[in-house]
């Protein structure tokens, strides 16, 4: 590499700009409070290390020290101390890489990433990627194994799976990956919240390997549950099944379609449990269920019992849901009385009655060691 280094007494931050090949994907406040705090107190130690710009005359690429760049804007200084290099692309990114992990400064998702885009961009095999990070062959596949945990489409719908992939090691993710794909967005929230050692969660995918089984049913209804040929207890049975669907996999005028929200429409909730809901109030309560709550949730429904007399109906059943909601285990089973009446040649739900039966053995354990015996143990 050629290079032009040379000490800058310093540059205006306004010339600065990010590196678009920066390993790091977020800094924390907290990082960048800390680092302004120590610039203060004893002033910017290493010169941030910069390129001319490629795009922009008269501007300079961080190639790293985006942190010190970031404090030193906290600070309201003008300008900063830096290191001028001549550097290609490709050794940006290797600059920006070497740079963060020699500091053990990056997440194993971080690595992942960036070990994906130097074998996919710049064409750098998994044994050249090893030698420069001094990983195996076999080990770098593993770091980019964590990228295929979840498609693009899937962190798009819930940012937070995002975070929550920086807080776990490659360990994790080799475990995660011989799990059904429906079940990791829950797994990865539970090692988190959780704190789970890579043991711990091997002892849990391994005992209870009928949470992940890909033989497992994966309808909302129970593999056994009655059945009737009746349209109308067929059509009914299918309203019952879209309250159960969350937003990823449909949308809310599917849902409002069959309830006679400004119509008389009212429900009691089980969650949270405040009274009756009516029209407006309700809707909105539904909403935000439907949006918010259910999508982080695994549904299952049992004992659907559908009555029809004449233009009215009544479907009991009891719903049950697991998961991870507001950092918290939500492990409940509630029970439904659902009233509906003919419109029509259709059906649309007038009343929903939710009390919600006795919690979960795993949900009660409040403690997290007796919470982790149980999974194991059960």
């Amino acid at each position: 590499m050629q290079s032009l280094r040379h000490l800058i007494n310093s540059i205006p931050l306004d010339q600065l700009e990010f590196n678009e090949y920066n390993s790091r994907i977020s800094y924390t406040s907290q990082s960048i409070h800390r680092m302004a705090k120590s610039i203060a107190s004893n002033g910017l130690l290493t010169p941030v290390k910069v390129r001319t710009s490629t795009k922009n005359p008269g501007k300079f690429e961080l190639v790293y020290g985006h942190r010190r760049y970031l404090a030193a804007k906290k600070l309201g200084l003008d300008s900063i101390r830096a290191e001028l290099a001549e550097m290609s692309n490709e050794e940006m990114i290797l600059n920006s890489l070497v740079e963060n992990v020699e500091r053990e400064d990056l997440s194993d998702y971080e690595k992942a990433l960036i070990f994906e885009r130097l074998n996919k961009e710049f064409g750098k095999t998994y044994d050249e990627i090893g030698r420069v990070v001094g990983l195996s062959k076999q080990h770098v596949s593993s770091y980019i194994a964590m990228v295929r945990l979840f498609d693009t489409q899937t962190l798009a719908e819930d940012p937070e799976l995002s975070m929550y992939l920086r807080k776990i090691t490659e360990h994790h993710a080799r475990i995660l990956s011989r799990v059904d794909d429906n079940r990791r967005a829950n797994l990865i929230r539970m090692i988190v919240e959780e704190g789970l050692s890579v043991r711990e969660l091997a002892r849990i995918v391994s005992r209870l390997r009928s949470w992940f089984s890909d033989q497992e049913e994966r309808e909302v209804f129970g593999r056994h549950e009655p059945y009737s040929d009746d349209p109308d207890e067929k059509e009914i049975r299918k309203i019952v099944f879209q309250d159960m669907i969350p937003a990823q996999k449909t949308d809310f005028s599917t849902y409002e379609h069959v309830h006679l929200y400004g119509e008389g429409f009212d429900m009691f909730p089980s969650y949270p449990a405040v009274g009756c809901f009516e029209d407006k109030k309700a809707e909105d309560q539904e909403q935000r269920w439907f949006y918010e709550i259910l999508p982080k949730l695994k549904t299952k429904v049992k004992n659907l019992k559908v009555r029809v007399l004449g233009s009215a109906a009544l479907a009991t059943f009891i719903a049950s849901y697991s998961g991870y909601y507001q950092n918290k285990v939500f492990d409940r089973s509630v029970r439904c009385s659902m009233v509906l009446v003919r419109k029509g040649n259709s059906w649309k739900v007038l009343h929903e009655h939710w009390s919600r039966l006795e919690e979960s053995p795993y949900a009660r354990h409040q403690n997290r060691s007796d919470r982790i015996r149980y999974l194991v143990n059960h």
